[in-house]
């Protein structure tokens, strides 16, 4: 009995070592690829910071105003404004 233990545990010591080195190249293969993404993150939020500031430039009222004042655009007087209500439809009775 106490030899086929022995021999049990010469067997398993291996086995084990080998699984310890496995789970820590496993450990270090996923330790690499989380700096990876953790660089194309930061990569992307600054790309994001950089899109996000050329779209406030192009949004901005004076930019609107530049671009209308270059084009030759002028405010319309309230004479030439038309204000158009469209009424809410009545509701529809059903019978059933």
């Amino acid at each position: 009995m106490k030899k086929s233990l022995a021999w049990a545990m010469i067997l398993a010591l291996p086995l084990v070592l080998v699984a310890a080195v496995w789970q820590a190249g496993r450990s270090a293969a996923l330790a690499a690829e989380a700096r990876r993404l953790e660089e194309a993150q930061e990569l992307w939020v600054q790309e994001n910071e950089k899109l996000e500031a050329g779209i406030a430039v192009l949004s901005s009222r004076e930019r609107a105003a530049s671009l209308a004042k270059a084009l030759g655009l002028v405010k319309a007087e309230p004479a030439r404004r038309l204000r158009v209500d469209v009424a809410k439809p009545a509701k529809e009775r059903s019978d059933g």
